[in-house]
């Protein structure tokens, strides 16, 4: 079960009436934090940790910095996080939520030049205290929002701050679900190793991936064997004999959130309905889902594609875009008529379309390592990892100690899932 789904299945459990407002009660509130550096010119540097209910006046600077940024980060921009809180955070984040912000003033300017949501978590067996985005599984991208006009200087400030002693955060930040290889990642590791900071990788891994500079002119037949895409086109013939095949591409509002009510309805069908994972199974994901693709609509970044046979959906997929990149958000299909392979269908005729986009950069697809069904039909790979900076020298927690107790935790939780699966 991934994070989202665990998400869902807490929070539908959930009490109301009188319990529920004593346990929203408990939300966890911090206090905003603050250090400052002056720089060695006119310049002066302020980390913040605002709490996240003081997100809605840091709305304009965030999507200004986005724009500007090294890497875009959909999952980090004002729209979405916007979205989450207050609905997803203090389940993604029980120890609190930060919306971390380094300021730079020049005279009477201040601009935003780093923003990432953070975290206080406890990884690793024995648990460690560390400092985090807010990334999970859910939104596997913990890559923040750096200023590419003064990317190097931006990185290297925040981790000095982070060490000041006023602010009381923990020795390590662990930086999770960084792709190897973004300029992004490649500053952070110089401005650690410039500052002499330890830092050590881990949970280093593979994900499916599509670049238009692969060349992919010929996509689906330079990927898949001709035996396999005889035997789609086979399926989707049949499938016309449940009724006439339509593809569809929701791009306007109105035409999205038809589109996705749909979609919740069709995912309500499933196993993740019965199971009580379903996005429409609580109304706070619910709520969240259909703002964060409403929001997105509106500045057309958001689409959903959808397999129609008949009067009959078929399947259903939810791209986010972003300045050319984008990500599959979410993908349900009819189990029903599961034999005629609807998500592979769905995905076969959403990459060609991107393909075809003049502003087509890539699709990251967020998926596991090895996922049975993205790792045949998109051949790239990107690597993902999380890269773990030391900021202070510390005998209780370094990030050799930090990397080893990760690894111990993962081999536990894939033993107690290889004796699950056995019982």
């Amino acid at each position: 079960m991934g994070i989202f789904e665990q998400v869902i299945t807490q929070s539908s459990r959930k009490p109301e009436g009188l319990p529920g407002v004593i346990e929203r009660r408990k939300t966890k509130r911090l206090p905003m934090l603050r250090a400052s550096h002056a720089g060695l010119t006119s310049n002066r540097w302020d980390l913040e940790f605002i709490p996240a209910f003081g997100l809605v006046r840091l709305t304009n600077d965030i999507d200004a910095l986005a724009k500007r940024s090294l890497d875009r980060n959909v999952f980090f921009e004002a729209d979405v996080v916007n979205s989450a809180w207050p609905r997803l955070t203090s389940l993604l984040a029980p120890k609190g939520c930060w919306m971390l912000c380094l300021w730079e003033t020049i005279g009477e300017v201040r601009m935003l030049r780093l923003f990432m949501p953070v975290r206080l978590a406890f990884v690793g067996l024995p648990r460690r205290k560390v400092l985090q985005p807010l990334s999970n599984e859910f939104m596997p991208n913990g890559t923040p929002l750096i200023d590419a006009e003064c990317a190097e200087e931006a990185t290297e400030t925040l981790l000095r701050l982070l060490a000041d002693p006023v602010l009381k955060m923990p020795t390590v930040i662990d930086f999770t679900h960084q792709i190897v290889g973004r300029s992004t990642f490649e500053t952070m590791k110089t401005a650690a190793k410039r500052l002499g900071l330890e830092q050590a990788e881990s949970a280093t891994h593979q994900r499916a991936a599509i670049r238009a500079a692969s060349g992919h002119a010929d996509y689906p037949r330079n990927v898949l064997k001709k035996k396999s895409l005889d035997e789609y086109a086979r399926l989707l013939r049949r499938l016309g004999d449940q009724g006439e095949i339509v593809f569809h591409t929701a791009r306007k509002t109105e035409e999205v959130l038809d589109a996705f009510e749909r979609f919740l309805a069709l995912e309500l069908q499933g196993w993740k309905g019965r199971r009580g994972t379903a996005l429409y199974n609580h109304r706070k994901i619910a709520a969240f889902s259909r703002q964060v693709v409403v929001e997105l609509a509106a500045r057309g970044r958001c689409e959903i594609h959808s397999l129609v046979s008949g009067e009959r959906l078929v399947s259903a997929l939810i791209l986010f875009h972003s300045e050319g990149h984008v990500v599959p958000w979410k993908i349900c299909f009819d189990e029903e008529l599961a034999r005629f392979s609807p998500g592979v269908q769905i995905m076969l005729h959403a990459t060609r379309s991107l393909l075809e986009r003049d502003n087509f950069i890539g699709a990251d697809s967020l998926a596991h390592e090895n996922h049975w069904m993205i790792n045949r039909l998109w051949p790239d790979r990107v690597t993902v990892t999380d890269l773990a900076v030391q900021l202070t020298s510390s005998r209780r927690l370094n990030v050799a100690d930090l990397v080893g107790a990760k690894e111990r935790e993962q081999r536990w939780k894939d033993v107690i899932k290889g004796w699950l699966r056995r019982n």
